[in-house]
């Protein structure tokens, strides 16, 4: 969408300016963006926060625990060593020290992630813990395919974070949410003039708005969809174009995500690091193909094969019982 709205050239602007804000937040320790206009996802199994010490009372970013060594979340968020960053147990209230927190260990970056400019390219990021999380299962990974199809096709979705939750007149937000909160939303077919420069198949886009969104402190938060009655990991929250706890959305408001169906290889060393076996993106259901039948028809001394999925005989002829 090219446009010449001077809306978009501001929100343009106001957007990366808060980006290198919550950069500089996240970079010296101080939290960056979570959810506006969403409910409670206390006790969500997915969404952990990052941490800056271990009794840190205030997430500077969000992650999805996939496995229980692995978190998923947006490579801008791990700028320090991943020994600095502390992991809470999922969907807990950061209040509560007590709760189990374990150290990172390593992380992983794609190659070609960069921040020499806004929006960042392949912000997508892994960190392994140095101990795994009790009782956690391994999350399916959507596929590529699906998740264009699912652009397409405006499916809904659902974001889940730690950030903030209160409007501003301008970002960045103030405190990050101590609990995490989910707001269902749709994914967008339209991509905004603002990511033209994002290569294609590396990032989703969802839709938000000022009553609705993703704020300061859900960097890296999961974006996840219901497949089937149960939840696939599609990516993490990387940036948007408005709103984000601000007052305003003069333009299409979307926010945009890291893909791990684009860094697969990323995917399977961090796994292999930790001696597990990669999770296979999920694939769509696929229905088993129907299987023709055969039937003889007779007619006299003339007869006649016809194969259908239902076949019947043509007029005239009489279907041929299997005892004669």
């Amino acid at each position: 969408m090219k446009t010449n709205n001077p809306f978009v050239t501001k929100a343009r602007i106001t957007t990366i300016v808060a980006a290198f804000l919550a950069f500089t937040l996240v970079s010296s320790g101080i939290p960056a963006i979570a959810i506006y206009g969403g409910t409670p996802a206390t006790n969500n199994t997915i969404v952990v926060g990052l941490l800056n010490s271990q009794s840190a009372t205030l997430a500077g970013c969000s992650g999805a625990l996939v496995a229980p060594r692995i978190v998923m979340t947006a490579s801008h968020c791990l700028t320090r060593p991943a020994e600095s960053f502390w992991i809470s147990a999922p969907g807990t209230d950061l209040r509560d020290t007590k709760t189990l927190r374990i150290q990172g260990e390593k992380h992983f970056i794609p190659a070609n992630f960069s921040m020499a400019s806004f929006p960042y390219q392949n912000d997508f990021g892994i960190i392994v813990l140095k101990s795994p999380f009790p009782n956690t299962q391994t999350l399916e990974i959507a596929n590529l395919v699906q998740v264009n199809t699912w652009m397409s096709e405006e499916s809904s979705v659902m974001h889940v974070g730690y950030g903030c939750t209160a409007l501003v007149e301008s970002p960045p937000c103030r405190e990050t949410s101590p609990t995490p909160n989910q707001l269902t939303t749709v994914f967008s077919k339209e991509v905004p003039n603002q990511f033209d420069s994002l290569v294609k198949g590396t990032f989703s886009v969802t839709k938000i708005s000022v009553d609705k969104t993703i704020c300061g402190g859900d960097s890296g938060s999961p974006l996840l969809k219901e497949v089937s009655g149960k939840l696939i990991y599609v990516g993490s929250q990387s940036s948007s174009n408005g709103a984000g706890c601000t007052k305003t959305c003069n333009i299409v408001c979307v926010a945009t995500q890291g893909l791990p169906s684009a860094n697969i290889e990323l995917v399977e060393s961090a796994f292999s690091y930790v001696g597990a076996v990669a999770p296979t993106p999920t694939q769509a259901p696929v229905k088993p193909a129907a299987k023709k039948i055969t039937i003889i028809c007779i007619k006299g001394k003339l007869t006649k094969k016809i194969s259908n999925l239902s076949p019947k005989c043509p007029a005239g002829y009489k279907k041929k019982s299997s005892a004669s």
